[in-house]
């Protein structure tokens, strides 16, 4: 894997951040990104993403390899963590992505 955030130190190279966006369809397009800087040796110094590229920069971040975030990306389906909740907070309510996360709805 990819050391996610290199010591830079005294490297002359450019630091690369990556953005992944939200859309459900775009999480698994996101990994085959990440597949690709990998292949090509190109380090990431920083990940941040919202929604479903949240979920696949951090999952990256902490540490699950490529071969990982497929295999979630192919298997995960919103009708096992989402749930429309209409309160103050937002439209879903976030317990059924806690447990998918946490590994017991799996």
């Amino acid at each position: 894997m990819t050391n996610v955030l290199p010591d830079t130190g005294t490297t002359n190279r450019p630091r690369i951040g990556l953005a992944l966006s939200g859309g459900a369809a775009r999480g698994i397009a996101h990994v085959g990104v990440l597949r690709a800087l990998e292949e090509n040796n190109i380090p990431i110094d920083a990940i941040a993403g919202a929604s479903v590229g949240a979920l696949v920069g951090g999952s990256y971040a902490a540490g699950l390899s490529i071969e990982q975030l497929q295999k979630m990306a192919h298997g995960f389906r919103w009708r096992h963590t989402a749930r429309l909740s209409f309160s103050r907070l937002g439209l879903q309510s976030n317990a059924r992505m806690e447990k998918y996360l946490c590994g017991k709805d799996r």
